[in-house]
């Protein structure tokens, strides 16, 4: 299956799981547990249930208003989630960088998006976007971390997921592997409360007290509806994920001509950056930046370490002939992302084959 009918296809069953999700909440909520209600106080006084569960919670038309506002929510809101704690400036470090993008985004012909510098010791750099923007973030700790080739060659990764136009769609993707968490995990709040009393949060309490039979309804019968949506997500978004991450390495290749200097720059930032926290939000947003990490926010910097850095190219051949001999071949595999070890051979392949034609 070619690169562009794995992503179609992909594409299409996350869309697909995420209008039988709507239809899951809509028929459990709207069919399921009315009919409950009323067919157990039907039953008590005649005997019969007098309730069709098969009928549609809303009209198709109702249905698919009701799921395009879905996905609209998961963009509007996945983007300003990750871009919230970021604020923007217009000074020196900025523009140092945003120079760099602006002369990519020419090459790629594409629009060229907003850039942050972050003020951040951590090296992360990731891409947000909607269809019609993208920001690329970018923290002070990448900088200091990347020579200049290196930073070129990150950059021009992020201007391949634009040029590629996966940045909305990897937003939306990674947030509804959040919500389907979260829903499959509030449905089970009943199983917490006699499991884990004491570990319930304060929303959770007030449900028990006030909402039990709600709550116990919600988990005998909404839980097993909603129990597969995670994984069901959680293996689209991966497969995106790895297939976006391996063609955006290719583009920022040929687009820098440079694969080496992206491999790396792949090898600096998996020795320099920390493991992310097991927390939802964590592991689940860090699908969007070029290595597994927790994207970045804060305050706009307002100096930037040296870009004129550089390194060889032997030098650069060197280490990563060495990182892979020496190198397991389970290394840097994430759930998020590629194995290191693949991304890294795959760039060198590509480094000489363009050695090759020039």
């Amino acid at each position: 299956m070619t690169f562009r009918l794995r992503i179609c296809a992909v594409l299409a069953v996350l869309v697909a799981v995420n209008a039988l999700f709507v239809f899951a909440l809509l028929w459990a909520y709207g069919v399921l547990m009315p009919g409950l209600v009323a067919g157990s106080i039907v039953y008590a006084r005649s005997g019969a249930i007098g309730f069709d569960f098969l009928q549609m919670p809303v009209s198709w038309p109702a249905f698919l208003l009701v799921v395009a506002a879905f996905l609209a929510a998961q963009t509007y809101y996945g983007y300003r989630r990750v871009l919230s704690g970021t604020r923007g400036g217009d000074d020196d470090a900025t523009h140092a960088v945003a120079r760099i993008v602006r002369r990519l985004a020419m090459t790629a012909d594409v629009p060229e998006p907003a850039v942050r510098v972050v003020d951040d010791e951590t090296p992360s750099c990731y891409t947000v976007g909607r269809l019609t923007d993208a920001t690329i973030v970018v923290t002070t700790g990448l900088v200091d971390r990347l020579d200049a080739d290196e930073l070129e060659a990150v950059l021009a990764h992020e201007l391949a997921h634009v040029a590629n136009r996966d940045v909305t769609l990897m937003t939306i993707a990674t947030l509804f592997v959040e919500i389907a968490d979260r829903s499959y995990h509030a449905a089970r709040l009943a199983r917490r409360a006699l499991t884990n009393p004491g570990e319930l949060s304060t929303r959770g309490s007030v449900a028990i007290r006030w909402f039990l039979p709600l709550v116990a309804l919600t988990y005998v019968f909404v839980a097993p509806i909603l129990w597969a949506f995670p994984a069901i997500a959680d293996w689209a978004t991966r497969t995106l994920s790895h297939a976006r991450e391996f063609a955006a390495d290719a583009a920022a290749a040929r687009m820098t001509g440079n694969p080496l200097a992206l491999a790396t720059a792949l090898l600096t930032l998996d020795e320099t950056t920390a493991p992310p926290e097991d927390d939802l939000r964590a592991a689940r947003t860090r699908a969007l930046c070029v290595v597994p990490a927790v994207p970045v926010t804060g305050d706009e910097t307002t100096s930037v370490p040296d870009l004129d850095r550089s390194a060889g190219a032997p030098r650069r051949r060197e280490r990563v002939s060495s990182w892979l001999a020496g190198t397991p071949s389970t290394v840097g595999d994430s759930e998020t992302h590629p194995p290191l070890q693949s991304r890294v051979r795959r760039l060198q392949r590509l480094a000489a084959e363009l050695e090759g034609v020039s």
